[in-house]
């Protein structure tokens, strides 16, 4: 009788504790209004707005010639719009009209509780245009947002001009993903490291990613300075960056490469270091066969966030190719 009692008492405390845990997932978590970067601000660019969709409120930036040509920028997992800094204040001031936003989890996006695959962001993509009232634009994806920018083209090529992939994910060999991130794909490790006792030492496995995937210059100083507070002041980002890096499909997007290729119409650029081991560099190849109208642009020497450590470069590149 008393072991009977002894596992009904436990069976009660798992079941309490689960039924809580449910309804903490269920929550949208909190962008980083609740306690802003000193430098990546609400305000850090032109036109800024909020606005609420379905799955929770986003912040996005509408800036340069109201009748310049249209472009959508999508940054990658960690670093919000601000990765975008130089690249897109260019854009404005070569006559383009720049749509540039947070995904969801990162910057002032909330972070709602849902799996974070290709649909997620393409249809937050898509409800933005929408809002904003743009029936066609030229998209520029980094990395994620590279893989996120493929697929919104694939689902609706009507809505896409241009194409200029930097670095984009969605070709990796699964051996290409760093090792924590292969271990957080095990059943049960989500739930527990976005647990509150946990998040220490996610930040500390975050931080390292950071790290690796950055070349460690004066340039990229202010951007590693912006992904540290994201990672602990943004009380959705673990959730989205960890979910994200289990539910994206990192390699996995060779059919929507090839659909694009299938379609002569969009012009294709793909902007790459050849050091950079995050995307590793050889991917280019692949998407070569897979894209045949692809446009190459290589940067001798330079790593995974080229963007940043050679902005005005690549902003000239993009710029000449949106021409």
């Amino acid at each position: 009788m008393a072991v009977t009692l002894k596992s009904f008492s436990f069976l009660v405390i798992f079941v309490s504790l689960a039924w809580h845990y449910s309804q903490m997932k269920r929550v949208v978590l909190p962008s980083l209004y609740v306690d802003p970067s000193p430098i990546y601000t609400p305000d850090f660019f032109d036109g800024g707005h909020d606005v609420q969709l379905p799955l929770g409120q986003m912040r996005y930036w509408e800036f340069g010639p109201a009748n310049g040509n249209k472009v959508v920028l999508i940054h990658g997992i960690a670093t919000g719009a601000s990765s975008f800094d130089i690249v897109a204040r260019s854009l404005a001031e070569n006559n383009h009209r720049v749509l540039i936003f947070d995904l969801w989890g990162r910057g002032y996006s909330e972070a709602p509780d849902t799996y974070y695959d290709d649909a997620l962001y393409v249809t937050q993509v898509a409800l933005l245009l929408q809002k904003v009232g743009w029936a066609k634009a030229d998209v520029i994806g980094l990395s994620l947002g590279g893989g996120i920018a493929a697929s919104f083209t694939a689902t609706y090529p009507e809505m896409v001009g241009r194409l200029a992939l930097l670095a984009p994910a969605g070709l990796m060999n699964e051996q290409d993903l760093p090792l924590t991130g292969r271990l957080v794909r095990f059943p049960g490790v989500r739930s527990l490291l976005t647990h509150p006792s946990f998040r220490p030492l996610a930040i500390q496995g975050l931080s390292s990613f950071m790290k690796k995937a950055r070349q460690q210059t004066t340039a990229s100083d202010k951007y590693v300075a912006i992904v540290k507070h994201q990672f602990t002041h943004h009380p959705g980002f673990i959730r989205a960056f960890l979910s994200t890096v289990i539910d994206f499909p990192f390699s996995e997007l060779h059919g929507k490469f090839k659909m694009i290729g299938q379609n002569n119409d969009i012009p294709v650029l793909a902007v790459w270091g050849d050091k950079d081991t995050t995307v590793p560099f050889d991917n280019m190849q692949t998407l070569k066969q897979l894209v045949p109208q692809l446009q190459t642009s290589v940067y001798p020497g330079g790593g995974h966030d080229i963007v940043i450590t050679q902005g005005a470069q690549v902003s000239k590149d993009i710029v000449a190719f949106l021409k």
